[in-house]
């Protein structure tokens, strides 16, 4: 097994995902004792018990994201994040904020296009999407791929900063894919880290087995829609060329059209 994620080492990752898994048992176990509180009409946090369960959900959903991520990032293979995948996907419904969560949208969008997950579970997404109607070009875009009479067509971008560039890939490559091929290549190389700065993951490698990788996601669904040939791509930080081409001969049929289901 090769590491993906050369920032941390293979011992660093394995001791995170294992105390991310501690720390879910003990929340599972503290959802048990919150349920059977509540049946007994006992209050156990100054917040309703169901307030507290909800909160704890939220948690584990984000240590398995956590989890999915690291565990490309030690270089496992790619039928094994897929399973966790599909389990992220099940439970995220009830936790999607548009604004809060925007960068994990994008990310779990992306990734669904570099697995090819099948349309119940990409459906799922696009319903989370739907309710918050972000109006983002990025978010559009990657859902089109797959939804063809996906009816939003936004030009607006909720975060500009990175994101712009991914406008720019997309109406550089529809006429020229060997200019889009480059810009995407400077957005790797020199916006993108740099553009989420501000984020809670921004210079993880520093505190050691906290990283669990760096990952532009959005940067391989761009490949793989826009067609473009990325062996120039291979092994550049934060690109995530094993996503991309983890089963290449497997092609899922876009979806002829979009029903609102209850």
């Amino acid at each position: 097994m090769e590491i993906r994620d050369k920032l941390n080492s293979f011992e660093g990752y394995k001791t995170r995902i294992e105390e991310l898994n501690e720390y879910i048992e003990k929340g599972k176990n503290d959802i048990i004792e919150l349920q059977e509180s509540e049946k007994k009409g006992i209050q156990l946090y100054p917040l309703p018990n169901s307030k507290v369960i909800h909160n704890k959900n939220e948690t584990i959903l984000k240590y398995l994201y956590v989890i999915f991520i690291t565990t490309y990032s030690m270089g496992e293979d790619i039928n094994k994040l897929y399973k966790q995948y599909s389990i992220i996907v099940s439970l995220m419904e009830a936790y999607w904020k548009k604004n809060g969560g925007y960068v994990d949208m994008v990310w779990m969008l992306s990734i669904a296009i570099m697995l090819n997950i099948e349309d119940e579970k990409f459906i799922k997404l696009v319903k989370m999407v739907e309710k918050d109607n972000p109006n983002d070009f990025l978010v559009d875009f990657l859902i089109r791929h797959r939804i063809p009479s996906w009816q939003g067509k936004s030009n607006n971008l909720m975060f500009k900063r990175p994101y712009q560039a991914t406008q720019e890939i997309v109406t550089l490559a529809q006429n020229d894919k060997i200019k889009g091929l480059e810009r995407l290549k400077k957005y790797l190389l020199k916006e993108w880290y740099r553009g989420h700065s501000d984020a809670g993951w921004h210079d993880s490698h520093k505190h050691g087995i906290i990283h669990f990788g760096y990952w532009c996601f959005e940067s391989g669904a761009l490949v793989k829609i826009l067609g473009l040939d990325d062996t120039s791509l291979k092994g550049l930080p934060y690109y995530p060329y094993d996503m991309v081409h983890w089963n290449d001969e497997i092609v899922i049929p876009k979806q002829r059209s979009w029903t609102i289901l209850d």
